[in-house]
């Protein structure tokens, strides 16, 4: 090519206009949408919860918060009877965790579980006092012996730790003068209430608690172990509801609590492992 050519002449624009081309279509990938964005994604799964499972949902919460995630929960914390009628009526929510394999499995055999319903952790009783013990009380063969002459908080009468309660002073004959702590219905802002609450208040001496809720107590508590039995274990159950407000937050929720996040959160909070016991079996 000759020198003094129209193209040679003009080589170094060519070249030029070449690489600012390049450049202006790697800014515009760059600037452009990455991946699209699951229907799910930004979405929150709405729960219906046991009051007992709520430290762990809240450690699942802080979890997703610290990650950025886009998947949330709204969470309804209502006792037994009220879930049922609720679940029973129009729910209008995603997601079901009871603290009662019994409860799961009525509500599945009634058909409003989608799929296969999963154990995800097991809660246990624990007697408990205040920092200061005023009665002494040194263990629970101890608070046995003296449960007459104490006043013991226990659940509300329709929580599954209910019949936990009744078997225990079964088994052990205990002389027991238990006053029912009121759960919260339905209430996220205030929290639910527990047999720790009118331990707090000064009503009771003692109380017969989850130990999850004792852990999550802000005041020091002691704890003593109550005998390991059948009648001082339950079991936490999810299910996904027949008919899921938001499909596929539903179903991203319920792989997060199978999943290794949701076994470290219940862990963390106290809970016990996943119970391996089938959903049709016997609790006793």
């Amino acid at each position: 090519m000759k020198p003094d050519s129209l193209f040679f002449r003009l080589r170094g624009v060519i070249a030029l206009v070449i690489l600012l081309c390049f450049v202006a279509a790697f800014v515009l990938s760059a600037c452009g949408p990455a991946y699209e964005v699951p229907d799910s994604e930004g979405q929150s799964a709405t729960v219906l919860a046991a009051p007992s499972t709520k430290p762990a949902l809240e450690q699942l919460d802080s979890d997703l918060r610290e990650r950025s995630s886009t998947l949330s929960a709204e969470v309804e914390y209502l006792d037994t009877e009220t879930m049922t009628a609720r679940i029973g009526a129009a729910p209008q929510a995603d997601i079901v965790l009871t603290a009662s394999r019994e409860q799961m499995q009525d509500l599945a055999s009634e058909g409003h579980i989608s799929g296969e319903p999963l154990p995800l952790a097991s809660n246990r009783l624990v007697l408990v006092t205040s920092a200061e013990n005023p009665h002494g009380i040194r263990d629970f063969d101890d608070f046995a012996e003296r449960a007459a002459d104490l006043r013991v908080s226990t659940c509300a009468a329709d929580a599954p730790c209910t019949t936990q309660v009744a078997d225990l002073v079964a088994d052990y004959e205990l002389e027991l003068r238990a006053t029912d702590a009121t759960l919260a219905r339905a209430s996220t802002a205030n929290g639910p209430q527990t047999p720790l609450s009118d331990l707090a208040a000064g009503r009771s001496d003692a109380a017969l608690a989850y130990v999850t809720d004792a852990l999550a107590e802000d005041s020091p508590l002691q704890t003593f172990e109550v005998p390991t039995s059948a009648h001082s274990i339950t079991q936490v159950w999810a299910g996904v509801l027949k008919e899921p407000q938001h499909e596929a937050a539903a179903e991203d929720f319920f792989d997060l609590l199978a999943g290794e996040k949701g076994r470290s959160a219940f862990s963390e909070a106290g809970f016990l492992p996943a119970p391996s016991a089938e959903m049709g079996a016997s609790s006793h």
